[in-house]
């Protein structure tokens, strides 16, 4: 059921993007709105009043609090520099898609907004075919060391899930934002499974839509070189070699981060049959920490 759009949503939506000095768009606002909204009309009544009492200030199409000088300008440059990034990207996921038991490439991070800063990695998101996720990611982590000098601006490999769990158990603003922007590169057809799985994010953005910011449907042909490589990668030694890689990970960063608590180690080094996720500094937590602060000093 459609609800009358508050100023108070269309605040709350600018504040957590502010973190990243990243202005909205009205189409983005609208996606990305915490209620179910009557339609675009509606938003753009709402927005024309808060210009008019200044609440908000529109450059280059952009939203943002008048607080917020000058970041239409920095998403503009970043976009700018997005446009190359994503040519290279394209040119990866030609490389990644040719490795043993991927199914599946996409975009995270920044370049997945549309943006891209000179100290900003390329984000993959890499989904296996089920019991081969380890030796995936020890394929591809080894192509890395060896070929790219172990580069993680262009081929930044921190998550691979397998395609029998697709729905991510984080369920927060942070982790349905992520999902909510995430760019197909190889598999439109498995990339659209992806999001169906992880449909939850609707309850926070209500007016959704799996093709709101990239319609594009990428690179869907799967590679001959792949299914060759594959052939010999089967049967029950193949599943016992991919249960070790994963624990040889686990003993990794348990021996990398000895001060972590095992519930810390498992939040930032996921290490599971179906899941592999390397981010380290909880940078999850500390975003929805000072989206919460930006939240209170709003509300003051």
């Amino acid at each position: 059921m459609a609800h009358p759009i508050q100023r108070e949503h269309i605040m709350r939506t600018l504040l957590y993007y502010e973190i990243f000095d990243h202005p909205l768009s009205e189409k983005e606002l609208f996606y990305l709105l915490p209620v179910q909204a009557p339609g675009r009309p509606d938003l753009q009544a709402v927005l024309s009043g808060m210009l008019q009492d200044r609440q908000i200030q529109q450059n280059d199409s952009f939203y943002a609090r008048p607080s917020s000088n000058g970041i239409a300008a920095v998403r503009l440059d970043r976009e700018a520099l997005a446009r190359k990034r994503v040519r290279i990207s394209r040119f990866m996921a030609h490389v990644i898609k040719r490795f043993p038991f991927v199914r599946a490439v996409m975009i995270s991070g920044d370049l997945s907004k549309g943006v891209a800063t000179r100290g900003s990695d390329i984000d993959f998101v890499i989904i296996t075919e089920p019991r081969r996720l380890w030796i995936c990611r020890s394929l591809l982590i080894g192509f890395k060391k060896v070929f790219l000098f172990n580069s993680r601006k262009y081929f930044c490999l921190n998550y691979f899930i397998d395609t029998d769990h697709l729905t991510l158990d984080d369920r927060n603003y942070y982790t349905a934002t992520e999902i909510a922007h995430v760019m197909p590169l190889y598999n439109f057809a498995l990339f659209l499974r992806y999001m169906n799985a992880n449909a939850w994010i609707r309850d926070l953005f209500p007016n959704y839509r799996s093709l709101a910011f990239h319609s594009d449907t990428g690179n869907n042909r799967r590679s001959v070189l792949q299914r060759l490589l594959e052939w010999p990668m089967r049967g029950a030694w193949a599943d016992r070699l991919d249960a070790r890689l994963m624990e040889f990970m686990r003993a990794t960063w348990k021996k990398r981060y000895p001060d972590y608590s095992d519930a810390m180690r498992d939040m930032n080094f996921r290490s599971t049959p179906g899941e592999s996720r390397a981010y380290g500094g909880n940078f999850s937590d500390k975003i929805l920490t000072m989206y919460e602060q930006k939240l209170r000093e709003y509300h003051a």
